[in-house]
């Protein structure tokens, strides 16, 4: 059974810190933990799957499924209103701190194109129940 949650979000990118507030649905299976979240940005609204286990996860939005495993480096497709172009994803920590409902996931990893750095991103979900 889904769990409602608030999830507050904050993504580091190099110099930029990046602050959203939204809620979600929390759940557990055989498989992981489960959490849909959405939160406003510039008037339009983004939904993002987030899946954990097995010291994975996997980050799911309109634009990208990005697989973060931090033994391997992944393969992953970017869509723009261009077109799509590849990415390779270098995981440095999944750090998953849940009790219950509440706590904190931290996800950092780097982006790269053609063996060059995009970004390097730090996405912390704060969550909690209301």
């Amino acid at each position: 059974m889904a769990a409602p949650v608030s999830v507050a979000v904050t993504t580091v990118c190099g110099d930029d810190t990046l602050h959203f507030f939204g809620s979600g649905e929390l759940y557990r299976d055989e498989r992981g933990t489960h959490l849909t979240y959405s939160y406003e940005n510039d008037g339009a609204s983004v939904t993002t799957q987030l899946h954990l286990g097995m010291s994975r996860a996997v980050i799911v939005t309109p634009s990208y499924r990005l697989l973060l495993d931090p033994d391997h480096p992944t393969e992953s497709q970017f869509t723009t209103g261009s077109g799509t172009f590849p990415l390779t994803v270098e995981t440095h920590r999944i750090e998953v701190a849940l009790h219950d409902n509440t706590g904190t996931i931290t996800l950092h990893y780097t982006l790269l194109a053609q063996g060059r750095t995009l970004q390097t991103i730090c996405v912390a979900l704060a969550l909690s129940t209301d």
